[in-house]
């Protein structure tokens, strides 16, 4: 086993064991759900629905976190729930990893899940007038950078493996304690993702935001060491006047740090996944 890849194991192990100890206790939501779902390159997803039935669920789709080489569908499950619980249909799913993926695999992923969940839409009874996406970490990078996608057809064609896909665009997404600008040189997980150099489709990726990218909700904490990346992603926002929603949380909690929103006992977690959701509603008013 090469040196890259006994870092990364060790490191997931890591972040595993305190992700066990945030979530250990906490009882998951009442809802329902189908898993396990293949979508392509060997990865599943789950969706689950509110225990009320209804003929259409709005959507959010949600990108896990983790530095491009950890997490899965399962861990994000509680948060999944807890956005079901309100009247979505969540879709959660795995992407490949790095290092032993190296990009554009995961984000190939992505892409491939969204047009999983247009072609599918009708058979898991989704509306897609009223699709909203969020993601944390590394997902909220992937998650702009799908919506990147969707939104202008020149970043498109510069992925000839997705040629093909449907893209749908969301109403609505949420950005949370992300990335946006990435610079291999100081961003060290980002040299397990790729493979040489940062490609013009990553390094460029802010340039190619047009006026088609979907409204909104960029969230950051003041105790977590990534705050100051969103400055770039709130600028671009503001330079194509996009609606948005800009909010810092953390200043009454010191341990309300990076991905705080996940901690489904945090009051502060708490309050921001309220507005988050509020947020989400919007886009089923609008649908």
């Amino acid at each position: 086993m090469d040196t890259v890849q006994m870092q990364a194991d060790e490191l997931r192990k890591q972040w595993a064991e305190n992700d066990r100890r945030r979530d250990e206790g906490v009882i998951p939501a009442a809802v329902r759900e189908k898993c396990g779902i293949p979508y392509a390159n060997g990865c599943c997803t789950d969706i689950f629905y509110p225990v009320q039935a209804a003929d259409l669920y709005p959507v959010i789709v949600n990108v896990h976190g983790g530095g491009w080489f950890y997490g899965d569908r399962q861990l994000y499950s509680l948060y999944a729930k807890h956005l079901a619980s309100q009247g979505f249909a969540v879709v959660s799913f795995d992407y490949r990893l790095a290092p032993e993926h190296r990009y554009p695999a995961g984000f190939l992923d992505v892409c491939a899940l969204m047009d999983h969940v247009q072609t599918r839409a009708a058979e898991y009874r989704l509306d897609l007038s009223a699709l909203c996406m969020t993601g944390d970490s590394a997902g909220a990078q992937l998650t702009a950078q799908y919506c990147v996608f969707a939104s202008n057809p020149a970043y498109r064609a510069l992925f000839p493996e997705a040629d093909g896909y449907a893209a749908p665009l969301p109403r609505r997404i949420a950005l949370n304690c992300g990335l946006y600008a990435l610079d291999p040189r100081t961003d060290g997980l980002l040299r397990w993702y790729l493979d040489g150099e940062c490609p013009e489709s990553l390094l460029h990726m802010l340039d190619y935001m047009n006026a088609g990218f979907p409204e909104t909700y960029l969230m950051a904490s003041v105790n977590d060491g990534l705050r100051g990346r969103s400055a770039a992603m709130r600028e671009r926002l503001e330079a194509l006047q996009i609606p948005h929603v800009f909010r810092e949380f953390g200043a009454e909690d010191p341990n309300a740090g990076h991905v705080f929103h996940l901690d489904l006992r945090s009051a502060v977690g708490q309050r921001c996944n309220a507005e988050e959701i509020a947020f989400f509603r919007g886009a089923v008013r609008e649908g």
